[in-house]
């Protein structure tokens, strides 16, 4: 086991948008280990690390969540650390905002959004970088049409015409650079407000109330 110094050891691998400063630190060691879950043996891949320290083992949280049938997710907000299943009851664009803020991240390939939310509803190009954005309406309305390349349709949010939009953001190597969901829940009294969660090229995260 290859041994390191990290200035604060935490079991949850999750993205954080400030960085925590210790005026100590730790030794921990990589432990590189099989991981059975009922069983079955799986890969942790190379994108994650499982750390020992004192003889306790660290295991990156998100992946621990996924290998459940869960997902794991930070908000900076309110310094909170979420894990949650999928509504197994949901509709189907509930479903796939779970995913958006449970199962996308940075990295992915276009085979692997796909998988997630099938083929974009709109794919525009930025002519000074030659990059690709993808635009998915997600719980639209049969017959929804919105015209703006790169805009949120928040109106249509409002009014119900469909309940999320997605876009998508992909690097020269064509892999997912940024993300920016916006989706619409219904308030107690009943009107629909609409939230954001947003995922950075550097790695940090923001979400809001839409005003």
């Amino acid at each position: 086991m290859k041994k390191f110094w990290i200035g604060l050891l935490c079991g949850a691998a999750l993205t954080a948008t400030s960085t925590i400063y210790a005026s100590g630190g730790v030794w921990a060691l990589l432990f590189p280990v099989t991981f059975q879950f009922d069983g079955q043996v799986r890969e942790i891949g190379p994108q994650y690390q499982v750390l020992n320290y004192e003889g306790h083992t660290y295991v990156p949280l998100r992946y621990m969540a996924e290998q459940l049938g869960a997902g794991a997710k930070y908000d900076p907000n309110s310094r909170t650390v979420s894990v949650d299943r999928e509504p197994a009851n949901g509709t189907e664009a509930e479903k796939k905002i779970w995913a958006v803020q449970y199962r996308m991240e940075r990295g992915l390939g276009s085979k692997e959004v796909k998988q997630l939310f099938g083929d974009p509803d709109q794919v525009t190009w930025v002519d000074s970088s030659n990059q690709q954005t993808w635009r998915f309406d997600i719980g639209a309305k049969a017959g929804y049409r919105f015209g703006s390349l790169n805009e949120t349709d928040v109106r249509g949010l409002e009014k119900g015409d469909l309940d999320a939009q997605l876009f998508i953001s992909w690097n020269p190597s064509g892999q997912v650079d940024r993300y920016d969901l916006w989706y619409a829940k219904r308030a107690p009294s009943g009107e629909r407000r609409i939230y954001t969660h947003i995922v950075y090229p550097d790695g940090s995260t923001a979400g809001a109330l839409y005003e």
